[in-house]
């Protein structure tokens, strides 16, 4: 029944049938061709959000990574153009589609929305406090396919330089630090995850830029102490309204070996 509901959903939103197929090596050889880049598939926004009803295709790179339980149901793409968070009604996504997988996403049938000004791809929703809801889990496989080993290249920023064209895009920043204030501190609150899910962590630079970390208390390593040294940090960028936000998918990706300053 579950099954007929999901395939009477999907007709609903598409004006053309997604292409489906028996297994993931026979989509490879029958994949249809790019047609949008994310940069254009997010001109495609409207306020209240958009349902896509045209067959747009994207080939981009799978950039995160949830195996240390610091995203949960949602992944994020990049190509040259941007970056997006696909929200996925499954845990382990990085077991099926992991960092650095080039993918083609099937966009049609899926909804563009914005949360905090920042612009994802998820399923139509009735919850009147998102645009986007979770694509359901059995048709996750209807809408990316694998295409190939890809690379996810971080770009490298200062805190000066992020802007909200890199949003949804993995980065590097060197020459940073956690805040003074910070030192002693865990990432965030496994104890008091329940009331605290979600901390944050202030990081700087020698110039003085500010730039928040914010870490799942359920994350694996939330009650990991903040390193007290300097150096690089590689980390998704998202935004909440006008506010820069790094996301950490690996306790290693911060590699404070220097001196502070």
């Amino acid at each position: 029944m579950l099954l007929g509901l999901g395939a009477t959903s999907c007709e609903k939103y598409n004006e053309v049938a997604p292409p489906r197929f028996d297994t993931q090596a026979e989509a490879q050889e029958k994949l249809p061709l790019p047609t949008h880049t994310i940069s254009q598939l997010k001109e495609l926004y409207k306020p209240g959000g958009v349902v896509i009803t045209k067959p747009i295709v994207i080939s981009a790179v799978i950039i995160s990574d949830d195996s240390e339980g610091n995203l949960y149901k949602t992944c994020y793409i990049q190509d040259e153009t941007g970056g997006m968070e696909l929200k996925f009604g499954m845990g382990n996504l990085s077991s099926l589609y992991p960092q650095g997988t080039r993918v083609r996403l099937f966009c049609q049938g899926l909804k563009l929305g914005s949360y905090g000004k920042q612009i994802n791809i998820g399923w139509p929703t009735k919850e009147e406090r998102y645009e986007t809801g979770f694509i359901p889990e059995l048709l996750v496989p209807q809408h990316l396919f694998k295409e190939g080993r890809g690379e996810a290249k971080p770009i490298r920023l200062t805190i000066a330089t992020i802007n909200k064209k890199y949003a949804g895009m993995l980065i590097q920043l060197d020459n940073v630090q956690f805040a003074t204030s910070e030192l002693g501190q865990t990432y965030a609150d496994p104890i008091g995850k329940e009331t605290n899910r979600n901390v944050n962590r202030t990081i700087i630079d020698k110039s003085g830029g500010r730039l928040i970390l914010r870490t799942s208390s359920y994350a694996k390593f939330a009650g990991v102490k903040l390193p007290q040294g300097s150096g690089t940090i590689t980390a998704l960028l998202n935004y909440f309204q006008d506010e820069a936000q790094l996301t950490l998918l690996r306790q290693e990706d911060v590699q404070f070996t220097s001196p502070r300053f």
